[in-house]
């Protein structure tokens, strides 16, 4: 069979595995949502242990793949134009991309609409004394009666106050919500970045391919790799707050990556060219999924000292840790 072809029908089948791969979990959620037999806590728990399984992938991803190979590239990029140091600049540019994400998130923050609390001459319930059961109270006609509400608030100021206070602390929850889901939002942006980057740096080098038993060996190892990280970042959008359309469209844009990757690989006649680029693109590529592994997946879900959400995380580690083990 003729190499395009093989690289054509290899092209198809990273793609369609890459986006059957990351819609699952949007399926399995849209499903979850709707049965009723399924307790709010035990679907909590269940989230919160995916979660770990993906904070263990992105950590092995981080470590095993992403920066062995960054190290890799830089060195023989700076090799090519003579320079030898034992600095270690993939780490360096790793790290960079690490605070520049770190330091959009920061700018992210601050521009979003978000409420810092109510005042402070808002009485709380812990301020309020409590009257016994012999006391007039004037409260108590809100409680036994629905219909002396209206009436009785009518006469009453310190009950409209009381209701206003309620009313003020709804609309802070709100505002705090829709702040929280917003950065939520940013966070899978970002993280879809990061992926996508690397995932078109891995079509490149699929597409770069000129025998068919390295393009279909290089093309087994990398289209499961990417089936898994697909998984993890279906379960990331998943869990978001973002409408479905939104959710299928990142799906599909990390999906198109690799294809992309591997066309802009088959045009490629110099392999060598851009070498340095590409491997500082694949530095902050690392920096920001370490970025979104220590500060968003990992730190959330491994405070707690629950033994089920480590061993998760740590089956996520040994199955791209033994991914490694396959030959390049």
């Amino acid at each position: 069979m003729d190499l395009i072809i093989v690289q054509v029908l290899t092209l198809l089948g990273l793609l369609v595995s890459c986006l059957a791969f990351s819609l699952i979990p949007l399926a399995l959620a849209r499903r979850a949502s709707r049965a009723s037999t399924l307790s709010s806590g035990l679907r909590s728990r269940f989230l919160s242990n995916v979660n770990s399984f993906v904070g263990g992938v992105f950590f092995a991803t981080c470590f095993l793949h992403l920066l062995p190979e960054v190290r890799e590239d830089l060195e023989t990029s700076l090799r090519g134009y003579g320079i030898v140091t034992d600095y270690p600049v993939a780490e360096a540019v790793s790290c960079a991309g690490f605070f520049i994400v770190h330091l959009v998130e920061g700018l992210t923050h601050r521009c979003l609409p978000h409420d810092h609390g109510p005042p402070q001459d808002v009485p709380s319930r812990e301020r309020q004394p409590h009257s016994t059961a012999g006391e007039d109270d004037p409260t108590r006609p809100l409680i036994r009666n629905e219909a002396k509400v209206m009436d009785y608030g009518a006469n009453n100021p310190s009950a409209n106050a009381q209701n206003t206070a309620v009313s003020h602390d709804s609309s802070v929850v709100s505002s705090d919500s829709s702040s929280a889901s917003a950065g939520r939002n940013v966070q899978t942006f970002l993280l879809l970045i990061a992926l996508s980057v690397h995932g078109i740096f891995e079509g490149v080098a699929i597409g770069v391919q000129s025998s068919q038993s390295s393009l279909l060996s290089l093309f087994f190892v990398v289209v499961v790799h990417k089936s898994i990280i697909a998984l993890s970042l279906g379960v990331n959008v998943a869990t978001g707050d973002m409408s479905l359309p939104y959710k299928v469209m990142t799906c599909v844009v990390f999906s198109l990556s690799g294809p992309v990757g591997q066309g802009i690989g088959l045009l490629v006649t110099d392999a060598d060219a851009g070498g340095l680029v590409t491997g500082i693109l694949q530095g902050v590529a690392t920096g920001t999924l370490l970025h979104v592994t220590f500060m968003e997946v990992l730190s959330k879900e491994m405070k707690t000292s629950d033994m089920l959400n480590t061993l998760s995380a740590v089956i996520g580690f040994a199955l791209i840790a033994g991914l490694t083990l396959l030959p390049e």
